[in-house]
């Protein structure tokens, strides 16, 4: 975990009233900026939304910039005309920007403000028939790195059924009900090693060409090393930045495989995509099955 030392305001200088120059406004904003600086906040936002809630220094004095998602054209009312002559001195700013540590979040990468929605594979048979009564309850919190790795799982796992279903109508069992006892007891990887040795024994040699085994295998790969594995913070050393003054300091998750210990970098933008490959797979082998239906 990294240790971020915090330097309060400088209370013990005197206040210095609007106007401000230009240039003290620049000092002012470079303050602002300083991750080790306690910031000038308005009090009725406080630390709850973070940088939203900083204040921003003109001319006349400060000023409170945040917006409400619900209602972006009402801005909030607050100001103040004064601003500690310690944070108005060339020296005390430069220092702080050079004790300064970047933070790096570099595994919530992703900035689509589009919803995540694990669907049931009721609900995904239901859109691809084109039916109107689309199941939405089911909706990803993205902003957890450990909810949507289940996001993926969830998603991954309603292969198991049609996979089950697939294995039904290719072996046509003369007591459908225990098979499907039996193979509710698989895991995924068995069904699609049944499917795929089924295909391979029979006479349909262009259903066996059509299946989409590698689109299955993938989804059922990337399942099993999310499943499999343990998510890891990684707080990287600092160094400094090549930009500017101070430092940097990535900030990564990365899935640590509990029975190889391999590692690999874990994001949210890959999660987004294994999600939708999940959902791929799901129905290129639906389409499959619609197409080449048992005999």
């Amino acid at each position: 975990m990294a240790l971020r030392i915090m330097l309060g305001l400088p209370t013990d200088t005197p206040k210095v009233h609007a106007p401000f120059t230009a240039e003290q406004v620049a000092l002012l904003r470079r303050w602002q900026a300083a991750p080790t600086a306690t910031h000038m906040r308005c009090p009725r936002h406080g630390n709850v939304r973070r940088k939203s809630s900083d204040l921003v220094p003109d001319v006349s004095g400060w000023r409170c910039a945040f917006r409400t998602p619900d209602c972006p054209d009402l801005a909030c009312s607050y100001t103040v005309d004064w601003a500690y002559a310690g944070m108005l001195d060339e020296r005390n700013v430069r220092s702080l920007e050079g004790m300064s540590v970047e933070v790096v979040e570099v595994s919530f990468d992703d900035d689509s403000d589009e919803p995540l929605n694990v669907f049931s594979g009721h609900d995904l048979l239901l859109s691809f028939h084109e039916a109107v009564d689309l199941d939405w309850e089911e909706v990803a919190e993205r902003s957890a790195l450990d909810h949507r790795r289940g996001l993926v799982i969830t998603q991954s796992t309603v292969l198991e059924d049609l996979l089950g279903d697939v294995i039904l109508d290719l072996e046509r069992p003369n007591d459908p009900e225990g098979r499907r006892s039996e193979i509710d007891q698989w895991m995924i990887g068995k069904r699609l090693n049944r499917v795929e040795s089924l295909l391979a024994s029979g006479a349909c040699r262009d259903a066996d060409r059509s299946f989409p085994r590698e689109e299955l295998r993938a989804a059922i790969r990337r399942r099993n090393e999310l499943a499999h594995g343990n998510i890891t913070r990684i707080v990287n050393k600092a160094r400094p930045r090549p930009d500017g003054p101070g430092k940097t300091q990535r900030v990564e998750w990365h899935l640590v495989d509990r029975r190889s210990r391999e590692s690999q970098l874990i994001t949210m933008a890959r999660l987004r995509e294994d999600v939708y490959a999940a959902i791929a797979a799901y129905t290129n082998l639906l389409r499959w099955a619609v197409a080449n239906p048992g005999d």
